[in-house]
């Protein structure tokens, strides 16, 4: 699969919305979760030693894939996803899908006053394309379920950025378990690049990148350059090259942990959690008391099986 990399002409500026009801920074979109590869029952394993909650059961979606979460009170989950028949997966892999990349689900909120339609007209220049998957597993287009805005040029080059509007009423969200390492959601991503990394991002979220981090609901995408203080990463086949998740206090975390993973992301106390080369890494660190907490909650957007039934845009 050839991935696209586009370049923003002068004519073509980020869009602002004039007269919202709601700040710039928490009018569009919210990331619902992000998703990664290669995490079997082992590495599951390891999550739930330094102390994760993994909600269960695991589910099972088309092309082969089981997928385990990671739910949080606030903002997005973690999907960890294993393929257990290679093939069935390449067959499903959908346009605008480098096999095995990272994936993020874009919500579209209430409060955005958009529909995925919206987008779709703005944004052709990212050949978009739709998908309707009921939430009982029918076929039925008029019942209501998850409603998709897939883009077969890549918003960012080796991660699947996809929208995802749901009708009313949504499934229920499941319960969000305590995790004894007390972590407590996702701060940001980090993703190998510079400032021009999340540019095409930015355009479909309008809104203004600042020394070319992106800021959606609470949530930071950082390309690696606008950072002064990350730990090395290596060996990532994808950009998409850490998570960086707050807990309330890392003397949590299972003290092997703590001395042998120590790190420091942007002059605080971390720790470095290794994955996999197809996955991001793990950077969990302590809330910075100077940050402004979010101003909306996600639970709504956090509806589970986001791609339930996998059938987010098959090939035609």
């Amino acid at each position: 699969m050839t991935l696209l990399h586009l370049s923003l002409s002068s004519k073509a500026r980020i869009l602002r919305e004039g007269g919202a009801s709601f700040p710039r920074e928490f009018r569009m979109l919210v990331i619902g979760n992000i998703y990664g590869h290669g995490f079997g029952a082992e590495q599951a394993a390891r999550l739930e030693q330094a102390g994760f909650t993994l909600r269960m059961p695991p589910s099972r979606y088309a092309g082969s894939q089981v997928c385990r979460f990671i739910d949080f009170e606030d903002g997005p989950a973690l999907e960890l996803i294993e393929v257990e028949d290679p093939k069935a997966y390449l067959d499903f892999v959908p346009n605008g899908m480098a096999p095995y990349a990272p994936g993020i689900s874009l919500v579209v909120p209430d409060w955005a006053e958009r529909d995925l339609a919206y987008f779709d007209r703005k944004h052709a220049m990212y050949d978009p394309y739709r998908l309707h998957v009921p939430y009982d597993g029918s076929d039925d287009p008029s019942k209501p379920g998850w409603n998709y805005l897939n883009f077969a040029t890549p918003l960012v080059p080796g991660v699947f950025v996809w929208l995802t509007k749901l009708d009313e009423p949504p499934p229920r969200r499941p319960l969000v378990p305590r995790h004894p390492n007390g972590a407590i959601g996702v701060r940001g991503l980090v993703f190998d690049g510079d400032v021009t990394t999340l540019q095409h991002l930015a355009r479909v979220a309008e809104s203004d990148p600042e020394g070319g981090a992106l800021t959606l609901e609470g949530v930071t995408l950082w390309p690696k350059t606008s950072l002064h203080d990350v730990p090395r990463i290596r060996g990532k086949a994808f950009p998409l090259l850490a998570v960086v998740l707050e807990t309330t206090d890392l003397s949590l975390l299972p003290r092997e942990l703590r001395e042998d993973r120590a790190t420091t992301f942007e002059s605080r106390d971390a720790v470095h959690l290794e994955t996999n080369d197809l996955a991001w890494d793990l950077l969990i660190t302590e809330p910075d008391p100077e940050r402004p907490a979010r101003r909306f909650p996600t639970h709504a957007a956090q509806a589970p099986q986001y791609r339930r039934a996998g059938e987010v845009g098959r090939r035609a």
